[in-house]
């Protein structure tokens, strides 16, 4: 590989406030992503009545945009990797905003999808480089600390976009989240433009055999696969709550978008908590055994909905308390695992990220397809997915070597 040389300031030349800078940004582009997904499932069962679409439908515009957000991976790592991550974050975000106008002004669920797609493609800019940018500027116990705080604003956009959600539709209607979003892509747009300099300062010929031989490379590393499995179903139990919970609390039970929201903070709270555990215990635990113990409780927490949802079926407590349990220990597992997935390769930075974040998220929209079939006047089907999923986590951390 060839690399072709940049002449930006390099790290030590930078005006102290600049890193402060770059870490602000990797945290502010983290939630983006995730609140588009989130920030009407509050609002699926309003949204199949105004389109005229069953459940199903409707929710597919969710499962669609992770689909598209996923495909988007491959596009910005190669991109980045060979004309800068500045230039493709700027194109990312320019598309997610023709994605948003597009779904904004939708008078039908074919064109609300179509602009869902656009939204999802565009925005995977900010996922992929934001992880990028970190591995570029920072390394060793910085990067795993710009890590985890990256992580925990990326679980913000699933609890806090729920509850924008509801607080829309309630007062102005769902389609005021999309706007906040677009507005949200313009303040990031700007900082992007006015302050960022480039960060990738080993640019490398963007052709096929390059990227083959980063892809075979990467792929061809077990941990690495194994990182993104466990990844995948661990967010893919997340999402699925946020599909199905919104019909069984507000359409089953009657809570209303409201109810929804309070339950999805409630969730969120607990996930931080899981993250936040992790500085707690950085010195007293070895990484190994977070992962084994993270697992093995959360594996027990979805036997224990699977036996809730059996003798006492939908109740909201059956349904939260023991997700809520699941969610906490993902949250300890996801950043320790995004760190060891982004640090592995170096010197392919952005091919790395884009692999791990379509290979997640891919297997994400997989259990997200599943769960869109999931009957939701029973908590029984969901509870059996989680019960699956959290048995693989725990089969394959087994094998992830820190």
């Amino acid at each position: 590989m060839t690399e072709i040389p940049l002449t930006p300031s390099s790290p030590q030349a930078e005006k102290p406030w600049y890193a402060n800078f770059l870490a602000f940004l990797i945290v502010a582009l983290a939630p983006i992503g995730q609140m588009a997904i989130d920030i009407f499932v509050p609002s699926l069962p309003l949204m199949a009545s105004e389109f005229a679409v069953d459940r199903t439908t409707v929710q597919w515009s969710v499962t669609l945009y992770l689909v598209a957000f996923a495909a988007g991976q491959l596009i910005y790592g190669p991109v980045s990797d060979s004309f800068g991550r500045r230039r493709a974050l700027i194109s990312g975000i320019l598309l997610f905003l023709c994605g948003s106008a597009i779904s904004i002004l939708a008078q039908t669920i074919t064109w609300f999808v179509v602009g869902r797609v656009v939204q999802g493609i565009g925005i995977t800019a900010a996922s992929v480089l934001m992880r990028a940018i970190a591995a570029d500027r920072f390394q060793g116990p910085k990067l795993a600390q710009v890590l985890t705080y990256m992580v925990i604003a990326w679980g913000v956009g699933p609890v806090i976009a729920p509850v924008l959600g509801a607080t829309f539709q309630t007062s102005v209607g769902w389609r005021y989240s999309l706007v906040f979003l677009a507005v949200y892509a313009i303040v990031l747009l700007g900082l992007v433009v006015g302050v960022m300099k480039e960060t990738n300062r080993r640019l490398l010929p963007l052709s096929a055999s390059t990227i083959a031989r980063g892809v075979v490379e990467i792929y061809g590393t077990l941990r690495f696969i194994l990182i993104f499995l466990a990844m995948g179903l661990c967010y893919g139990a997340l999402l699925s709550f946020n599909l199905v919970a919104p019909f069984m609390v507000q359409t089953v039970m009657g809570y209303g978008p409201q109810g929804f929201g309070a339950v999805a903070l409630v969730l969120g709270a607990v996930y931080f908590g899981g993250v936040f555990s992790n500085r707690l215990l950085a010195r007293s635990i070895t990484t190994a055994r977070k992962f084994a113990l993270a697992s093995a409780l959360a594996l027990v927490a979805a036997v224990i909905q699977v036996t809730l949802a059996i003798g006492f079926d939908l109740r909201l407590w059956a349904l939260v308390l023991p997700f809520a349990c699941v969610v906490f220990f993902s949250g300890v597992m996801y950043p320790n695992l995004m760190a060891l997935g982004v640090s592995a390769f170096p010197h392919l930075a952005g091919l790395a990220s884009s692999l791990l974040g379509f290979s997640l998220m891919l297997i994400s929209a997989g259990v997200m397809g599943i769960s869109s079939l999931l009957d939701v006047h029973s908590l029984i089907p969901f509870a059996w997915l989680t019960l699956a999923l959290m048995g693989a986590v725990f089969a394959l951390v087994r094998f992830i070597r820190p």
